[in-house]
């Protein structure tokens, strides 16, 4: 897949994790329960779309014969990749690839493998053999997120820090140990961000300052939920909001617009996720009212009305 194209899938998993809290916090929580009941999930589809490398797993790897090198050199069969999309984007109801890839890309998965593996460590139904191998599959995890970019070093040491405290009950201790020595006030997680610091001005392609208040003086008498996923699906189809997810747009919204009613980022995402739902003749936001509706934002956004 060329890079253009994984950057327009990612951008598809994000579409779809915005319009799809439910099912994301149910995956997430069943990969989060102690049962591994979504681990599970992830090991049998990896068995169904990569049985050669499952395979060859099963074949080579036999306790003190595992070994992390091995391991890395693993590749999933070729069409691999090619079925997660063509899953991803069939949409079957039943599947967990959507909420796989979101919570893979957008997620906590290497932090809650490595808990969970860990777990396996200390397990007393566990033989030597099969801590040994969790132990080593901590180390694979770990450094294979550095690997692929997707985590840093520092991010581990500070997951390490912050489980060492909430493990240790020093919590508060360590958080006051963390604050620098002369605060100015600035926000760090802002200093550490610099994504942080940005304004929907700068999500905004075309003529910004002037897009800018078209959107305040529409939002300032129609801010509902569905207005505002009217909205947001009017910028979008028009190209003119890039990079800037539900969540992102409704925070940037609530700094621009203080004094404004806007109901919580959770009835948008919901509005959003009603509006994107199929019907026997196509998604809610393409049928009639709704349609006409999100067009009579684009005309006005694109000065055309």
């Amino acid at each position: 897949m060329a890079n253009q194209d994984f950057e327009q899938f990612k951008d598809e998993i994000r579409a779809w994790l915005d319009t799809h809290p439910d099912e994301y916090d149910r995956f997430v929580a069943e990969v989060n329960d102690k049962s591994a009941t979504g681990l599970f999930k992830i090991f049998k589809l990896g068995l169904r779309l990569a049985p050669k490398m499952m395979l060859r797993y099963k074949r080579e790897c036999h306790g003190d014969l595992a070994d992390e090198q091995r391991i890395q050199t693993y590749a999933a069969d070729s069409n691999t990749a090619k079925s997660l999309v063509e899953e991803f984007r069939h949409l079957d109801k039943d599947s967990i690839v959507p909420a796989m890839l979101a919570w893979l890309y957008y997620g906590k998965c290497y932090e809650t493998m490595v808990l969970q593996l860990e777990a396996e460590t200390t397990n007393p139904a566990n033989n030597f053999m099969e801590k040994k191998f969790a132990g080593l599959m901590v180390r694979f995890v770990i450094r294979s997120s550095v690997r692929n970019k997707m985590r840093t070093k520092e991010d581990w040491e500070t997951f390490y820090t912050e489980k060492r405290a909430i493990d240790s009950g020093n919590i508060v201790a360590e958080g006051i140990e963390g604050l620098p020595a002369n605060h100015d006030g600035q926000d760090e997680t802002q200093a550490a961000n610099p994504d942080a610091l940005r304004t929907l001005k700068d999500y905004l392609v075309e003529n910004p300052d002037t897009l800018l208040e078209k959107i305040k003086m529409n939002v300032a008498t129609h801010h509902t939920g569905p207005d505002l996923a009217r909205l947001y699906f009017a910028l979008q189809e028009e190209g003119l909001l890039r990079g800037c997810d539900v969540a992102t747009f409704h925070r940037m919204l609530s700094t621009e617009m203080p004094n404004c009613d806007l109901k919580s980022v959770r009835n948008l995402q919901v509005a959003v996720k009603k509006l994107n739902d199929d019907t026997s003749i196509g998604k809610i936001k393409d049928l009639k009212v709704e349609r006409a509706r999100i067009d009579e934002l684009k005309a006005y956004l694109a000065g055309k009305e």
